[in-house]
């Protein structure tokens, strides 16, 4: 199929480069052009605390380089920025003056790390992890300093302290919340990671709330919160991530917690398409809009956004559930959908030592789930998250039994 449309995509993540891709299987002749502030092409970062580790080289991470990008004949436009949209004249500012025009435009712009308001955060020897120039600084910083504070007991917080813990950094974790990992696990779960993080040399506080970064001469010297002053040389802010909506503002789009799409993931404005991080969608049961986040998810979008902006199909994207796998301090976990259950929920879970299952119900389906250390049923159960119970009348205790006996609980 040739349209000889022009096509614009503003970020390389895994939700731009999905759609780059996908858009050039499906139109050969299509002008397809990537714009992304960064240089090194489409990479994980997911890998980015390995690299710190030493686990990972920075190449290793790299999915896509520019390079096979071109070979595919898709163009990519690196180290700027989109600064305006214009949707009237159907084009695009660039950081660099330069205007592009185009057919269709889709807004793969991602997420922007939150850097704390706390006296102190513009010290030098303060980090954010988000970009592969920040893993190289503070791979740097790494080699001269002795210990490290971790702001956030997320995943990227977790993975960036076990990841200076191995470079030898005796290294501490704050977390304001009363649990690691709080929109991932529940109490239970978040009580065996946390044993299985402080035994491998990692000093965790929870319910913690910093009040400052302490420094001396422009530099780190620790950090404050409440009477507890903790001594350090590096801090790395890990306290939550934001969709970066900044250029989606100037096309006058509606904007909630993130650039409203419909579910073909079109935005408020005709010929413009957001997905990945940026985006704001439905969840899978349909019932509320949310931010969505994660890999899968971005790849998901990105191919759906492609396939209705070629406009050879008219797609519909069936819904966020929200999904993390990870493997931390040697445990592999994965969760799903509503982990922590509210009023109405019904709840199964078994715990044998480090192994911890969890399964949440409401209403004749899974809800959601959460698996520790033995994460095997995981796909089965995301599958049946998404999908609505045929018979439409198992009772919940029924439902319950089905997946008590799948999981050998």
């Amino acid at each position: 199929m040739s349209t000889g449309k022009n096509y614009l995509i503003i970020g390389q993540g895994a939700a731009g480069a999905a759609a780059a891709n996908e858009l050039r299987r499906l139109d050969n002749d299509a002008a397809i052009t990537v714009i992304a502030n960064e240089r090194e092409g489409f990479y994980s970062r997911i890998d980015l605390p390995d690299i710190i580790s030493g686990k990972r080289r920075p190449q290793d991470a790299l999915l896509q380089s520019p390079a096979q990008f071109q070979a595919k004949d898709i163009h990519c436009l690196t180290g700027v920025q989109a600064v305006n949209i214009c949707p009237e004249e159907h084009n695009i500012e660039l950081s660099s003056g330069q205007r592009l025009n185009y057919d269709k435009l889709l807004l793969a712009t991602g997420s922007l790390p939150i850097l704390p308001k706390l006296p102190g955060v513009e010290a030098a020897g303060v980090y954010t992890l988000w970009t592969m120039d920040q893993a190289a600084e503070i791979s740097l910083a790494a080699a001269k300093a002795q210990s490290a504070v971790v702001i956030g007991a997320g995943l990227i917080g977790l993975k960036t302290a076990l990841a200076l813990l191995q470079r030898g950094l005796h290294v501490t974790v704050i977390e304001r919340m009363n649990r690691i990992l709080p929109q991932q696990l529940d109490e239970l779960g978040a009580t065996l990671l946390e044993s299985a993080v402080r035994a491998g040399g990692v000093e965790v506080f929870t319910g913690v709330q910093v009040d400052a970064v302490e420094t001396c001469g422009g530099k780190v010297t620790g950090i404050r919160a409440g009477t507890r002053l903790v001594p350090c040389e590096m801090v790395i802010c890990a306290a939550g991530i934001k969709p970066d909506n900044a250029t989606a503002q100037t096309a006058g789009l509606d904007i909630g917690a993130g650039i409203v799409t419909d579910e073909f993931l079109q935005t408020s404005r005709t010929d413009i398409y957001a997905a990945g991080d940026a985006a704001e969608v439905l969840d899978v049961f349909g019932r509320q809009r949310l931010l969505s986040a994660g890999w899968p998810a971005a790849v998901e979008q990105g191919i759906i956004a492609a396939r209705n902006m070629s406009g050879c199909l008219n797609e519909r994207y069936l819904g966020y559930l929200a999904k993390n796998s990870v493997e931390i301090a040697g445990i592999p976990l994965v969760s799903a959908g509503n982990v922590q259950g509210k009023d109405g929920h019904e709840i199964l879970s078994q715990q044998n030592g480090r192994v911890y299952k969890r399964l949440v119900f409401k209403d004749n389906r899974l809800h959601g789930f959460l698996l520790m250390g033995d994460i095997r049923q995981a796909g089965v159960l995301a599958g049946a998250i998404a999908r609505t119970d045929a018979a439409g009348c198992m009772s919940v205790t029924g439902a319950c039994c089905s997946y008590v006996d799948l999981l050998a609980f």
